[in-house]
Order: structure tokens, then C-alpha cells, then sequence
């Protein structure tokens, strides 16, 4: 059995009075343990460490033979993996029997994450610190949910368009949806199973991340991107195709992505998890062929750039296979939120590719929807998309509790800022009932 442990170690003085704080989860993102234990006078160093040897008691008691321990220690961090020496008196007994305590798992990892990612073990230590006990000051309003779910209604009910929602608190397994089966049109989010296949088969040894692509001009792809205003022929890793593809939805790089993995075996995949709606069966280049009334090409620069024109001018139209039900790149919250869970369980993924596929998410440069009114320094891993009269995004949101996994999709829009702001919107409520 696998567990993840965050921790943290706090002093007032430094030396001072000083405690731990430890969340504990299961492979699903349960909080399944809390610790907020007083330590007495020690430096914050000396508390981490503490910290971390309590962590490893609390897994071996409940049976634990896998850990992933996370820290906002960067000393600590380093000190295990042996990067840093350890040079103070104090800590060395400590580090020593770190070592040969996590020595008794099958395997382990102690990773550093950021101070955002670590707040509810930091506020155990300082209600610890406070002599509070640890329940009540993580929990989320008993009524948070019924509160959510009455103000995504009145919120959808407000928009000139369709809004499905999907969000699932890890931890709990409490869902909340609208319109939760129905199609919507996926636009860039479909950039979401593209990765996870890019990310399988390079796992599966039949393509790497250093290979390298030489992009030419009949591979320029029209819409979003950077790659078709290019004047040269750049030579770029699959790895950088990816980062393209996701942070500034390059529409350019996830066709040759596309071409690189095939649309059968995404779609097979898909299938084979349980999806009957999410599929995609058109690339970035077929969907805006169709949606400027070209479906059969020619698919040459100079009918690329015929198309930009006709989408910069062509009136607001739902009619045809771009905003179709079927045939058409697609998905439903319902679909979406179990895609996203996948991302932070333990199977069918493994873990690298859940930690590289929320490598690419994180670093998210469109931030107008889900981010746009969370506090600074809110984690989020996400995928935007937008075509006319859609906008979408969804990613996993990280709260002190652990990962919310959240989808919002807007369609038959009559103004697509109005639908960016609606999406914008369920983030802000989702972060409100949850963090």
C-alpha cells in the first residue's frame, strides 16, 4: 500500500517552541490522517526532521510499504537525497535515522513542493503550536457543497449558452456536476489525452521525449500558436512540441503530436478506460478547416492562410460538424473528471507519467478562465480551449485538503466573454467552498 505524507516543521524563535504537522493520504488523494504534535524548544530544521521520522511511525503503522513524502524543506530535501551534506551536530542523528527508517519501505521518495502546496501541514504545526487540537481548522463548511452546487445553477442560469461543470474533491469522493453527460465540444482540451498518449507510448519505448522534429511550412497548422509565424524551420524536441502544445496551446505542435501518436490510438485508448463519449477524431487543422467551411482541404500554406482570414470574419454559426454531437472532438464533465483522476491515482498510470503530464499542465500560461480569480500562489494544472461560441477549461486544483479535480465547459455561447467570465467564475467558487 502506498501513502503520501505532507510535512512540515515550525519554530517560534528558531530555536523556540516549536511542532509538527503531517497530512496523511491514501493512493486515491484521501485524507486518511492528520498529525499536530508539540515538540518543545528546537529549530525549524530540527522540526522538519522531526517531522519526517514521525511521518515514516504514522505509515508503518497503517501499513505502509510505499511513501511519498513531501516537504516545503528545501534543506531537508537535499540532505536525503544526499545533494547537500549534513554539517550540523543536531541534525545528523536525525538524518541517519531518517535514512535507515525509510530504508524499511519497498520504495520511497521524499520530494520537495512549494510553501502553496504544503499549507495544511503547515497549519496543523501552528495549531499545534497554538495548543489547538488538529480537527476544524482544515475542514471544509459542512454545507459547502450544497452551497456550490445552488451557486453553479445560478450561475449557469445566468448565461446566454450551456454550461456544464464537473468537480470532484479527491479526499472525499464528493462530486458535483451540471450537465454532466452531456457532449460538449472539446476545442484545446482535447490537448489533455493527447499528452497522456504522448506520455504512454514514450513509456512504452516507441517514442522518446528527445527525439527531435524539424517543422516545415506544409506542417503549420492555422489558429493559436507561435510555430506558423515562424520564418525559419526549427528543429524542436517532443518534449518542447509538448510544453508547446499545452502552455500556449500551439495549434501547429499538437497536430505533428497528433500525427506523431495517431488518432486511432488515442481514441483506443480512451475507449479502453471506460470513455464512450471523449474522442478525437479531428486535428487542430481539420476542426478550423471545417469551422471556415473547408472540411476537404487543400491543407497547404496557402489555404491555411485563406482560413484565418474566413474565421476572423465569418458570422456566429453553431451549424456543422465542429459543434455536432457526434464525429467531433468531444467530451462531458462526467468523462472529463474521471480523465482528471487519473492524473492523481495510483493506476492506470504510472507514476511518471502523472508527475510529467502535470509538469506540462502546471506551467499553463492561459490563465482568463479557472485561475483568473484564485489568491496568488493557488496551484492549478490545466488545459484551456476556445472556438467560437465555446470556451472551456479544466484541470486539478490544489487545495490544502488535496487535489480538486474540475472541468468547466461553455458552449452555444452569444458572447464569448461571457463565457470565459462564467468559467473564470467556477473556479473562483469552486476555490471559495473548498480551500
Amino acid at each position: 500500500m502506498k501513502l503520501r505524507l505532507f510535512i512540515d516543521g515550525a519554530s517560534r524563535g528558531n530555536p523556540g517552541p516549536s511542532a509538527i504537522g503531517i497530512v496523511v493520504q491514501d493512493g486515491r488523494g484521501r485524507v486518511v490522517a492528520e498529525v499536530a504534535e508539540a515538540l518543545g524548544k528546537a529549530t525549524n530544521n530540527v522540526a522538519e526532521y522531526e517531522a519526517l521520522l514521525r511521518a515514516i511511525e504514522v505509515a508503518r503503522a497503517r501499513g505502509a510499504d510505499e511513501v511519498e513524502i513531501l516537504a516545503d524543506s528545501d534543506l531537508l530535501v537535499r540532505q536525503i537525497a544526499g545533494t547537500y551534506k549534513v554539517k550540523s551536530p543536531n541534525l545528523a542523528p536525525l538524518h541517519r535515522a531518517a535514512l535507515n527508517a525509510l530504508a524499511g519501505f519497498r520504495s520511497w521518495h521524499v520530494t520537495h513542493v512549494p510553501r502553496a502546496r504544503n499549507t495544511a501541514a503547515d497549519a496543523l504545526a501552528n495549531r499545534a503550536l497554538d495548543g489547538l487540537p488538529p480537527q476544524g481548522s482544515l475542514a471544509c463548511a459542512p454545507d459547502a457543497g450544497a452551497g456550490l452546487r445552488s451557486e453553479l445553477a445560478r450561475l449557469s442560469g445566468r448565461l446566454d449558452g450551456v454550461l456544464g461543470v464537473g468537480v470532484k474533491t479527491v479526499w472525499d469522493g464528493q462530486e458535483i456536476f451540471l450537465e454532466p453527460d452531456r457532449p460538449f465540444p472539446t476545442a484545446s482540451v482535447f490537448k489533455i489525452p493527447v499528452l497522456i498518449e504522448l506520455l504512454l507510448q514514450t513509456e512504452e519505448g516507441r517514442l522518446r521525449l528527445d527525439d527531435t522534429v524539424t517543422v516545415t511550412e506544409a506542417m503549420k497548422s492555422p489558429g493559436s500558436g507561435i510555430l506558423k509565424e515562424l520564418t525559419s524551420s526549427p528543429a524542436l524536441s517532443v518534449a518542447d512540441l509538448a510544453m508547446l502544445m499545452v502552455i500556449i496551446s500551439d495549434n501547429t505542435a499538437t497536430d505533428i503530436l497528433v500525427d506523431l501518436v495517431g488518432k486511432q490510438a488515442i481514441n483506443q485508448r480512451l475507449a479502453s478506460w471506460g470513455f464512450s463519449v471523449t474522442r478525437v477524431p479531428m486535428s487542430c487543422r481539420e476542426l478550423l478547416f471545417e469551422l471556415a467551411g473547408r472540411p476537404q482541404g487543400p491543407f497547404t500554406p496557402e489555404a491555411r492562410f485563406e482560413v484565418e482570414q474566413i474565421l476572423k470574419t465569418r458570422e456566429r454559426s453553431f451549424a456543422g460538424r465542429a459543434y455536432a454531437d457526434r464525429d467531433n472532438d468531444l467530451t462531458t464533465p462526467r468523462e472529463m473528471v474521471g480523465l482528471l483522476e487519473m492524473l492523481v491515482r495510483d493506476a492506470p498510470l504510472s507514476a511518471g507519467v502523472r508527475e510529467r503530464a502535470l509538469h506540462f499542465m502546471g506551467r499553463q500560461q492561459v490563465r482568463d478562465r479557472l485561475p483568473l480569480h484564485l489568491p496568488p500562489g493557488t496551484e492549478i494544472a490545466h488545459k484551456t480551449g476556445s472556438i467560437a461560441g465555446v470556451r472551456n477549461d479544466a484541470g486539478i486544483l490544489f487545495v490544502p485538503r488535496g487535489p480538486v479535480l474540475l472541468c468547466a465547459f461553455a458552449r452555444d455561447l452569444a458572447d464569448d466573454q461571457a463565457g470565459a467570465a462564467a468559467v473564470a467564475e467556477v473556479g473562483r467558487l469552486v476555490h471559495a467552498a473548498f480551500a
